[in-house]
């Protein structure tokens, strides 16, 4: 039996390699809250950017 997927809101300050900063918002489905705090890390870093804060998540209410 599987956990059930959750939906959660995510805000991350990043900056590219140019040291522009920017900050990056938006939803993650995920079963925990530490594989939504991952992949919103690696998609991230797959953008370019290296996050300079930590990923702040809120469950999003249905």
């Amino acid at each position: 039996m599987s956990a059930a997927r959750s939906t959660w809101k995510f805000t991350v300050d990043a900056t590219d390699d140019q040291g522009r900063h920017g900050r990056h918002r938006g939803l993650v489905d995920s079963h925990s809250e530490a594989a939504a705090r991952q992949g919103v890390i690696e998609s991230v870093q797959a953008a370019g950017y290296q996050p300079c804060s930590p990923v702040k998540l809120t469950l999003k209410r249905t």
